[in-house]
């Protein structure tokens, strides 16, 4: 795909289909991740891909009724180190990107039960998780959702 066409045809899906995501394709995600630009390169994050059913639904329980994230076959719990969220987001969202152009469906998710998806991941105190994401291949094809005027979004020189 052309990058415009990754840029705007990427959609928030909540419906997947049962089929697994080959290997080859996360290894792909995994290395668009990892190319993200971060201060310094300190590259303060490490991305859990959780497979497993039992612990996938686990996190879904603990993603305040978003129970669609049990039906993605992928689930990534994106963690940092403490105060270092805006580093991780960038990578997230190549992971994203480059999970579109694998035709892949994802969508974002920052509402849930960090301490909770900390316990079930054994993840160090020392680390946040401000997103978690949906990966699979999509079972809806949502229409584009209404975007402001770039007017409203944009301006050069002063506020």
């Amino acid at each position: 795909m052309e990058f415009s066409e990754v840029v705007f045809s990427r959609r928030s899906i909540r419906q997947y289909k049962k089929d697994s995501v080959p290997d080859e394709v996360l290894k792909r995600l995994f290395e668009a991740m990892s190319a993200a630009p971060s201060g310094n390169n300190h590259q303060p994050y490490k991305f859990i891909f959780i497979k497993k059913e039992e612990v996938r639904k686990k996190i879904a329980s603990q993603a305040c009724h978003q129970d669609f994230l049990f039906d993605a076959p992928v689930l990534v719990a994106a963690c940092c180190e403490k105060d270092r969220a805006f580093d991780t987001a960038i990578a997230m969202e190549h992971l994203i990107l480059a999970a579109t152009n694998e035709g892949l469906g994802s969508c974002f998710i920052g509402w849930f039960e960090g301490d909770m998806v900390r316990k079930i991941l054994t993840i160090p105190d020392a680390y946040e998780i401000p997103i978690l994401a949906a990966i699979g291949y999509a079972d809806e094809s949502p229409a584009a959702r209404e975007r402001k005027p770039l007017e409203e979004l944009i301006s050069f020189d002063r506020f």
